[in-house]
């Protein structure tokens, strides 16, 4: 929910919308084939259901901040 949220962390959510959006506009293939940066295409979730990776660890410098679409 928006109520949760700070207008820091809304506005950056908002701008990576934006950003979104006008590539859409200028090159929708873009946004169709996405994503683009997957280390696997295809996820094998036979393999995930019987061998489940359930331990979690947050990367370090792992977070990307979008830039305001002018």
């Amino acid at each position: 929910p928006t109520e949760t949220e700070s207008k820091e962390t809304l506005d950056l959510f908002i701008n990576a919308m934006e950003k979104i959006f006008e590539e859409g506009k200028s090159d929708p293939q873009t946004l169709k084939t996405a994503p683009h940066t997957l280390s696997v295409k295809k996820l094998d979730e036979v393999a995930a259901a019987r061998k489940p990776n359930i331990r979690w660890e947050e990367e370090k410098d792992s977070a990307v901040i979008p830039e305001k679409v002018a």
